[in-house]
């Protein structure tokens, strides 16, 4: 994956955030162990036609691109990040819409990529196939456009997307989970993209993934999670950085991330918190129990199906 930064990045990089600057910017180090390129094995378990994921019994992710106004060095699709194979053209568009209407089990649809909003037109032609769908009553948009490029959330394009998104209101519930991982990426001009996506009437969440040197710090993320809170957008998750091929250094200590969130529980609303999480390959979301418990082994533990997981 290419080092890819927009200018809004770069001036923060060069105001001083060391945060910022170690997710976006490329470091030489090497890998220290073999590890998968796709270490939750999306594609080949849970693929059935082109960018759908369907993990779960209820709910698909749809990835509408790969490609992202920045790359974050972390990302778990390092694999497909920026490559224009994963652009949906109507031929693709068309099976996936089949494939969900056809599993009329599946309510809660995740739009993804890469980032959604970097294609407002395909993500247009998707939202209004899945307006038809009677089935679907969830939709949610994955993004970090108002972290890399705040300023393009008030485009004419994206603006679009979003009143496609309004007209849809009486067909399903929308959700728009913004990607955060260090107070510093909240500046004015992100606060004012989140401000004008609240706006639209969207409830918004955030997702973070652990990151060593970057967040792994108590006082950091009690002041991402009640930035966040502050702005009416509800900390979701919080998750264990996935071990991907090159990018081990991210991986925190998890006994230190139980330790931090424990702590945070201790003085902190419950809204203003998110789930701290394990995203298990093959597997899927494990809540971590925190430091309130006596837990032998906090590597062993079971998925939704109750099979045992040795981390």
């Amino acid at each position: 994956m290419k080092e890819k930064i927009t200018p809004h990045l770069q001036r923060k990089i060069r105001d001083g955030s060391v945060a910022i600057a170690r997710q976006f910017q490329l470091q030489n180090i090497p890998s220290e162990s073999v590890v998968p390129n796709d270490p939750l094995g999306e594609e080949s378990f849970f693929s059935p036609v082109k960018g759908i994921i369907h993990k779960y019994p209820n709910r698909v992710l749809w990835k509408a691109t790969y490609r992202c106004t920045a790359h974050c060095r972390f990302c778990t699709r390092v694999r497909q990040i920026g490559s224009p194979e994963g652009d949906l053209e109507d031929a693709d568009i068309v099976p996936a819409l089949y494939y969900i209407r056809s599993h009329p089990e599946i309510d809660d649809v995740i739009l993804s990529g890469g980032d959604p909003l970097v294609v407002p037109q395909t993500l247009m032609r998707m939202i209004s196939g899945l307006r038809d769908i009677p089935s679907v009553r969830v939709v949610r948009i994955g993004t970090r456009l108002p972290i890399h490029s705040p300023k393009s959330i008030g485009s004419p394009q994206v603006e679009r997307a979003f009143k496609t998104l309004q007209d849809c209101a009486a067909s399903f519930q929308t959700y728009v989970l913004v990607h955060v991982n260090h107070p510093d990426e909240l500046d004015y001009e992100v606060i004012d993209a989140i401000r004008t996506i609240r706006a639209h009437g969207f409830p918004m969440l955030s997702q973070t993934v652990f990151l060593k040197a970057v967040n792994d710090k108590e006082e950091v993320l009690e002041e991402l999670f009640k930035k966040l809170y502050y702005l009416g957008v509800i900390p979701y998750y919080i998750y264990r950085c996935d071990y991907v091929m090159g990018l081990e250094h991210f991986v925190c200590d998890i006994e230190r991330e139980r330790e931090i969130m424990t702590a945070l529980h201790k003085r902190m609303s419950g809204i203003a918190l998110p789930r701290y999480i394990v995203d298990v390959e093959g597997v899927g979301k494990i809540p971590v129990p925190l430091g309130f418990w006596d837990v032998p082994n906090i590597r062993r533990c079971r998925d939704y199906a109750n099979t045992v997981i040795q981390l």
